[in-house]
């Protein structure tokens, strides 16, 4: 699922605002990764925690974790099917 996402937003925080779940297990603090997203269309800062779960190439493909996204500019991201 693609989810166009507005700026300066949490995207957890947006997408519960639409009534979108992410498995977040550790409460968002970045400990369980199952809220990996993937961004499509937009600049989004790579947190530590994403450095820790995943690889040079999969950030550089978007990979992010869901609960750390913090917007700065329209956002496309793509919501893996649970």
């Amino acid at each position: 699922m693609l989810i166009e996402c507005p700026a300066n937003v949490r995207l957890q925080n947006y997408l519960l605002s639409q009534d979108i779940h992410l498995a977040t297990s550790c409460g968002g603090r970045g400990n369980c990764a199952k809220c990996a997203v993937k961004i499509i269309k937009g600049t989004v800062t790579i947190q530590t925690m994403d450095r820790i779960w995943f690889t040079r190439e999969q950030l550089e493909e978007g990979y992010r974790l869901g609960c750390q996204v913090f917007t700065k500019e329209p956002t496309i991201v793509e919501i893996p099917d649970n």
